[in-house]
């Protein structure tokens, strides 16, 4: 039996049990979990670190969990993160054009100068603090492992649990913070954008900001 088969039917046996000891032995409030995690080129010490998350039960998100979040990565210079998964991927096709088309080109980052991770790891569907606590651990160490030069907390509600601020958001943009060290920004996320054309205007100067703080002016993508 492979490494991942072995670690996948072991998860399925720690589900079992869970299932068990609250007395769902038929799987009717715990679904079965896909734990099933892509292959790329990370190194093992990454690779091991998504397996252990695929298993999480820090909340009780992971009884509706069909996904463990996988960041997108471009050997990144600029890690963006994301307040939650859209459905069972990272970004839909339309908000992945979306931050190619503006986000990046904003900015002026190049491939392979770029990453997309998300706060909360199982698909969310809406802002929720409690998962937030339970993931953070997480992200922290996405960045330890990234080493990212800079940050872009990407929505209001993550910004602000990131920042620990209670502060209007728009007065939180065009300022540059720090988190663990990391030189951070904030931005809306691709669905306010959507939801209120009007924030057009501060996303774009606020890019413009970012990009005038990691001294990219001038650039040619």
């Amino acid at each position: 039996m492979s490494d991942k088969s072995t670690r996948e039917y072991l998860m399925s046996l720690l589900d079992e049990a869970e299932r068990n000891m609250i007395g769902d032995a038929l799987g009717e409030v715990i679904e079965p979990v896909s734990y099933e995690l892509k292959e790329d080129d990370a190194d093992m010490k990454t690779a091991d670190f998504y397996a252990i998350c695929s298993s999480c039960h820090r909340c009780q998100m992971y009884a509706k969990r069909s996904v463990f979040a996988r960041p997108l990565i471009k050997q990144g210079k600029v890690l963006f993160i994301l307040p939650y998964p859209d459905g069972n991927m990272l970004l839909s096709d339309d908000d992945i054009q979306l931050f190619r088309s503006w986000w990046k080109d904003s900015i002026l980052l190049r491939e392979g100068e770029w990453a997309l991770t998300t706060l909360i790891k199982c698909p969310a569907g809406m802002w929720d603090k409690a998962a937030a606590d339970a993931c953070r651990g997480y992200l922290r160490e996405e960045m330890l492992s990234f080493r990212p030069s800079a940050m872009v907390i990407l929505s209001s509600d993550a910004s602000r649990y990131m920042l620990r601020s209670s502060s209007d958001f728009q007065s939180m943009l065009c300022h540059e913070y720090k988190v663990n060290g990391i030189r951070t920004f904030v931005s809306y996320s691709f669905s306010e954008y959507r939801s209120d054309p009007s924030l057009r205007v501060p996303i774009w100067k606020n890019l413009l900001f970012i990009r005038s703080s990691l001294g990219l002016e001038g650039r040619r993508n």
